[in-house]
């Protein structure tokens, strides 16, 4: 990816921030960054993240150098503990894991649903629904910060899947197909779902649902089109149903060790800034291919694809927004407060966001905007300190 357009449009405040605290490259400022993840090498997830560690060392002029570490220094159940305590700098957060730790970011990423009842293509609302969190997240949501920095963590960025559809191994297409259906649910959101549809929820490890398809043990599972390669569901499921359940699953994706944050003068924080915009645009660019890739793959290997009758649609959307006022009460028991602001701000965002990546035509592209409306913004004399 070329980094330079991107890197260009503010040089003149890394060198104003390099100026206040003098020559900014020196030996005794460079910095090595261990950036620890739970995807295994040559996955599509560690290859977008590889260039946030070529975007930072760029934007530092080389002072700020990022080593990836796929599936080693920790996996994604240790990722939350692993920054805590200093083993890795930089990880990928999957809160909805840490349910406890997280709640009021949690709440937010259950707003995902978002993308199922605001007009626009749903191939982008992953696009959308990523800078609207990282928008709320930094700039209205104190507790969700104030969440992570109990955790000795600051956030810098997040990314979504493209939306979770049915991959099956019979038609669904009816409420009488889902009727009795066994799904695989991949979280709160889909299980909700599938209740209320009166199929039944089934929690299996996504390693193990290719076999679950294969014997029979699940009709379904609700996943994203990239995963029918990532995990061959390519190779079992028979049907397809594109327009349900939808939603996607929301990450953390470049989480810092708050005493590394702290240590890195203006412009190492700003580079950082700068890798977090490029690898949010990336992963989810990454991820649009990879989905488009898959379906058109899965069409020539026989599968069949179908949308849900419109009476489906319908009630499924129906239900998505009386969830998430539902998702407000299951949230404030947690602990949660201001859910109904919470609500609209998001909900207000998401139109905004929609608008803006309507028309994107390339990662780069995505990139500048994650950098202009939202990173650009950050103060970084303040944030995360």
């Amino acid at each position: 990816m070329k980094f330079s357009k991107l890197f260009k449009s503010s040089a003149s405040a890394l060198v104003l921030a390099a100026a206040s605290v003098g020559t900014f490259s020196t030996s005794a400022e460079a910095r090595d960054l261990r950036y620890a993840i739970g995807w295994p090498p040559g996955a599509l997830p560690t290859e977008a993240i590889e260039t946030y560690a070529s975007a930072v060392e760029e934007a530092s002029g080389g002072d700020v150098t990022v080593k990836v570490f796929p599936l080693s220094l920790l996996n994604f159940l240790e990722s939350t503990s692993g920054v805590r305590d200093g083993i890795a700098d930089i990880t990928t957060v999957l809160t909805p894991y840490f349910l406890s730790e997280f709640p009021n970011t949690n709440f937010v990423t259950e707003l995902a649903s978002f993308s199922e009842v605001v007009e626009g293509d749903p191939d982008r609302m992953a696009f959308a629904f990523t800078g609207a969190i990282m928008e709320y997240v930094m700039f209205n949501c104190g507790d969700c910060l104030s969440e992570f920095a109990a955790q000795n963590h600051v956030y810098t960025a997040g990314a979504g899947t493209p939306p979770y559809m049915l991959q099956c191994t019979k038609p669904v297409v009816s409420a009488e197909d889902l009727k009795g259906a066994r799904i695989r649910t991949p979280g709160a959101f889909w299980s909700r779902w599938i209740e209320a549809m009166g199929a039944t929820p089934v929690s299996i490890s996504i390693n193990e649902t290719f076999e679950a398809l294969n014997q029979g043990v699940i009709d379904c599972t609700a996943s994203s089109a990239s995963e029918l390669t990532n995990f061959s569901f390519i190779d079992v499921a028979t049907d397809i149903t594109t327009n349900l359940p939808g939603s996607s699953f929301v990450s953390s994706l470049t989480n810092v060790n708050a005493d590394t944050w702290a240590g890195l003068d203006d412009a190492g924080r700003t580079a950082m800034l700068k890798g977090s915009a490029v690898v949010a645009a990336e992963m989810n660019w990454a991820y649009y291919g990879e989905a488009r890739d898959n379906i058109a793959k899965a069409k020539e290997q026989g599968i069949t694809f179908h949308e849900a009758e419109a009476s489906l649609r319908t009630q499924s959307v129906e239900w998505i927004n009386e969830d998430i006022s539902n998702v407000v009460d299951i949230y404030a028991e947690r602990g949660v407060t201001g859910g109904e602001e919470s609500v609209s701000k998001v909900r207000e965002l998401m139109t905004k966001w929609v608008g803006l990546v309507k028309d994107v035509q390339d990662a780069d592209a995505l990139s500048d905007l994650y950098w202009t409306e939202v990173l650009s913004k950050v103060d970084v004399s303040t944030y995360g300190q």
